[in-house]
């Protein structure tokens, strides 16, 4: 077999051993020359090249020990001669050495180096002589023998001699083994040369005899797809060759003759499809297919039948070149002769192979008709066959016919139900058109309807509009209402308060007494007024949930701390019994305690004699407040009517004891909002019992607060204001405030605490006293002319030298949620209601607002989370001045470390581990958060606290960022009560 025959993988596999055969026997012959070269060269390194180098260093320590020696005779100092005999010392030591390598590499006679060895010798011996008679003070000895003409001198140009004797014989060496260096270098190029010309050689052979057993087959192959692609469909190639390209030149042809075929039957099937659908009418319709169907597949008959009317029996329809009353019916039912099949199936049937001499006789479509092959097509609508195709030929149907049939039997049955429709389609278009005159009749009626609708739709439209203004009005005048009810009544209250306190022993009992019931009844007119807005708030659906974390019991006290004054001023017994420390639920704080002040409130009032007892206990995922009385009752048929609105059990009631009726009302509709209930059980001249019972989490989506709420008693807030009433002395205060009757009030309470109080009448006067002097804090009131007191906060905030100061709120309007969401994202210290400020209330907001609550000593309890030594705390904070502060609150009580960014702030919890990270959140390069998920993917340090320090305090940048893991949240400015609460709940778990 001749090579270009052969498979071209083989081929390949040849000409590519032949080449590597070549690149081994050159990779080979030059690992052996620079085998060779390598030993010359290392020879010329470890021999000649190092001995000169041992042989220099020889020569500079000889000529350093020389130079040393004759400056010792000069020398008064003695240390100076110590320590030049010390360096001379260092020198003979490195002479050994430099001797050690002359024996071991030098290739001439070993005398030579043994020459060097006497002579050395014999210098080390003048030497020792030399400094022997310094040290015996022979001074002038000394400088003769250590002369260049003196025995030293002598002894060293000898040495110096045999050294220089050493070195030209191993400058000899190297230029021998360069020489041989040179000679291999040369043999080793002119065998590459050799080699890689017949390398090159071999490869242009090889190339030759690839271009020319596959770049001929590959042009032909290409010329042959060039001519299918113009149209000459019968293109072949005709390879004979038995290789690769051989066998693609044959597949090749294999595929045209492929293609040939599907094309011609695709043309066919094109003419079939035009004649199908140029034809509107059945009858055409199937006398043109079946034309076309006998010439496309060279069959002699041709009929169409259609299943009859009682589906029983398929009828003819068309047929060509057939015996007319030869052709019959087919029965359905019995599935006779060539249709069962077909029925039954619903696929087409090939009948082929019926021999001529064959006795079946086989009923057909001609009769009894002997012929060689039958196809019958099935034409279905659904799964119901209402029609079949039959043709027979004398000859067998060539395998292109049949797949031509095939490809045609989806197109002809979509065809024929189409003709059949738009026939069915002919006749509902009659029916249609009188169907359309009554349609547009009662479209006429339809569009006077819509007419009418559109004016009713505009009359609604224009009625929700008066609806959404009224409501808009109503709520404007709420708003005004409680601003404008709150300021006269706080001058009264406030004004009456300021005159008892200003007149105490100065006017006679009764006239105090004058005093007092106006600020009573000014207070209950008050408490009227807050229920009767309250109570349209909540009508209005504007009433506002804020959720908090609390414990039950620290409110309940809270409550009986508020009314037990007024218990014990009717000597009714307040108690509060609960045998645990209490239950921690999730809901609103302030209408829970709202609830509880009505309920224990109206308990109390309605309590002649006896006492009032509020107990507590937890039910499954509930909580139940009792409130149980031993008043004057409320009868059976009065029960469903004391939550409504201005309703008592009865008018004598009101009368005896007062009241609007609203204070029920409000705690059910706040129950209500807060998911719970209220039940009520009760005994006339017994008593009663109302039950409030929550569930332990609120369960509508509001938002919930970040702090708990924190319950402080009177003898706390009394404690706090006398530990810090001798600091106050001095401090400056100053009040925001247009209404003169509040200013008297607040003015004389807040200085009784020693403060000063500087007194503006609006912003603009308020600025010019802080360009005047910074205060210590401030007052403001936020329903102020021209610029309120929103804007002023906010202008304070912004400025640098007020940013810190804080500020107390004072208002009468009732305070919205996106309003109070303000006041706490600029820090306020606390809000207070005007119209309902008591003195020690005040006293103590002024205080703590002057001095925060620092953190107790962490030793005091053993209950708290405690630590050996002090917490270490790592502050990552990149602002200086934040630093600063941050440390200066921590104190002496805690350990800080400072990182100035975030990849200093890891590596430092990395290696020091602290107690807590104060993380800022807005720095350079990393922010806080990628630090934060750095810190937890660590193993050492994913347990360590992480508390956000930052000055997005708008509350979904607050929940983005707690929503990443941080363990709490610290914003800025920051409070110095708010930061200890966080370090004592996240440090100490507080």
């Amino acid at each position: 077999m001749k090579l270009k025959d052969l498979k071209i993988s083989k081929q390949i596999n040849i000409y590519f051993g032949a080449v590597f055969l070549v690149v081994a026997i050159l990779v080979v012959n030059s690992f052996m020359y620079v085998d060779a070269l390598w030993k010359n060269t290392s020879g010329l390194y470890n021999n000649p090249l190092a001995v000169r180098r041992a042989v220099g260093d020889l020569k500079v320590d000889v000529l350093l020990i020389h130079r040393d020696m004759r400056q010792l005779p000069f020398e008064d100092n003695q240390q100076e001669i110590e320590n030049l005999l010390g360096n001379i010392e260092t020198y003979v030591a490195d002479m050994d050495r430099q001797l050690a390598i002359l024996y071991d590499r030098y290739l001439g006679p070993q005398s030579d180096i043994d020459e060097v060895f006497e002579a050395l010798t014999r210098w080390e011996a003048i030497r020792n002589e030399t400094v022997r008679l310094l040290r015996a003070g022979y001074v002038e000895e000394v400088e003769e023998r250590v002369k260049s003409s003196g025995v030293g001198g002598a002894q060293t140009d000898l040495i110096l001699n045999h050294l220089t004797d050493i070195s030209d014989f191993a400058i000899v060496k190297g230029d021998e083994f360069f020489q041989t260096a040179q000679e291999h270098r040369n043999q080793i190029m002119l065998q590459m040369i050799f080699l890689c010309v017949g390398l090159l050689i071999l490869l242009m052979v090889i190339g030759l005899y690839l271009r020319k057993g596959i770049l001929p087959p590959l042009v032909k192959l290409t010329n042959a797809t060039e001519a299918i692609n113009r149209g000459r469909l019968d293109t072949r190639i005709r390879s004979m060759s038995p290789n690769e390209l051989g066998e693609l030149s044959r597949a090749f042809d294999a595929m045209s003759e492929t293609i040939q075929r599907e094309i011609e039957n695709k043309e066919k099937a094109a003419r079939i499809s035009a004649v199908m659908f140029s034809h509107g009418t059945l009858r055409t319709f199937c006398k043109e297919l079946l034309k076309n169907l006998l010439e496309m597949t060279a069959s002699q008959i041709g009929a169409i039948y259609f299943l009859d009317d009682t589906k029983s029996r398929f009828e003819r329809y068309e047929s060509l070149g057939a015996n007319q009353d030869s052709l019959r019916s087919f029965s359905v039912i019995e599935r006779e002769g060539e249709f069962g099949a077909v029925l039954a199936s619903k696929k087409m049937q090939h009948v082929t192979n019926i021999p001529s001499d064959a006795q079946v006789v086989f009923p057909t479509v001609s009769g009894d008709y002997k012929a060689k092959e039958i196809v019958t097509i099935p034409i279905a609508q659904g799964d119901e066959i209402i029609s079949v195709i039959s043709l027979a030929s004398i000859k067998r149907y060539s395998m292109d016919s049949i797949q031509l049939v095939s490809t045609l039997v989806n197109e002809i049955t979509a065809s024929l139900n189409a003709v059949m429709s738009s026939q069915r389609i002919l006749e509902f278009s009659q029916k249609l058109q009188a169907t359309n005159a009554e349609l547009e009749q009662q479209a006429r009626e339809l569009k006077m309807q819509a007419d009418e609708l559109a004016e009713q739709n505009a009359e609604l439209e224009m009625q929700k509009k008066q609806l959404d203004e009224a409501s808009r009005l109503k709520t404007n005048f709420l708003s005004n209402m409680s601003h404008e009810l709150r300021t006269p009544l706080n001058s009264v209250i406030a004004l009456s308060g300021v005159l008892g306190r200003r007149l105490t022993d100065k006017i006679p009992a009764e006239e105090r007494s004058y005093l007092e019931i106006i600020e009573r009844n000014g207070r209950n007119l008050l408490t009227m007024i807050n229920d009767i807005l309250d109570i349209s708030r909540i009508e209005a659906g504007r009433e506002e949930i804020e959720i908090t974390r609390f414990n039950t019991n620290d409110t309940i006290s809270e409550v009986v701390s508020m009314i037990q004054p007024q218990a014990q001023q009717h000597n009714i017994e307040l108690l509060h019994t609960s045998g645990d420390s209490g239950t921690t639920i999730e809901t609103d704080v302030s209408k829970f305690r709202h609830i509880l002040q009505n309920l224990v409130g109206n308990a109390v009032k309605f309590t002649e004699a006896g006492s009032v007892e509020i107990s507590s206990k937890q039910i499954d995922n509930s909580i139940a407040i009792s409130v149980k009385d031993t008043g004057i009752g409320i009868s059976e048929e009065s029960i469903p009517h004391i939550f409504d609105e201005f309703r008592q059990a009865d008018g004598s009631t009101s009368r005896r004891f007062g009241g609007t009726g609203l204070g029920l009302a409000i705690a059910k509709k706040y129950a209500n909002l807060l998911g719970g209930i209220i039940t009520v059980t009760s005994t006339p001249g017994v008593g009663s019992e109302f039950t409030l019972t929550l569930p332990l989490q609120y369960i509508g989506g509001q938002h919930r607060s970040e702090q708990s709420e924190i319950a402080t008693d009177t003898n706390g807030r009394i404690q706090s204001i006398q530990q810090n009433v001798q600091g106050m002395m001095g401090k400056t205060i100053l009040l925001v405030e247009d209404n003169e009757s509040a200013i008297i009030q607040i003015k004389d309470l807040v200085e009784d605490l020693g403060c000063q109080v500087h007194v503006a009448h609006d912003a603009i006067e308020a600025f010019a006293i802080i360009d005047q002097t910074i205060p210590d804090a401030m007052i403001l009131d936020l329903m102020m002319p021209d610029v309120d007191g929103f804007k002023m906060l906010g202008m304070l905030r912004n400025a640098e030298p007020t940013a810190h100061i804080p500020v107390l709120i004072l208002t009468a309007k009732h305070i919205t949620k996106d309003e109070l969401k303000f006041l706490k994202r600029n820090n306020i210290h606390q809000l207070i209601q005007k119209g309902d400020v008591k003195r020690l209330e005040l006293q103590h907001a002024v205080s703590s607002m002057l001095y925060p609550e620092k953190p107790k000593d962490r030793q005091e309890t053993g209950k708290y989370r405690t630590f050996v030594g002090k917490p270490v705390v790592l502050v990552v904070e990149d602002n200086m001045d934040n630093m600063t502060t941050v440390k200066a609150l921590l104190g002496e009580n805690h350990i800080v470390l400072e990182a100035s960014n975030a990849r200093e702030g890891m590596d430092l919890a990395k290696e020091r581990l602290p107690n807590l990270i104060l993380m800022d959140i807005e720095m350079p390069d990393i922010n806080g958060i990628e630090a934060f998920r750095k810190i937890r993917r660590m193993p050492q340090t994913q347990h360590i606290p992480v508390v956000a320090l930052t000055a997005s305090v708008m509350k979904h940048e607050r929940e983005t960022i707690l929503s990443h893991g941080f363990d709490a949240f610290i914003a800025k400015p920051i409070i110095a009560s708010d930061f200890f609460q966080v370090i004592d709940g996240v440090l100490y778990g507080k």
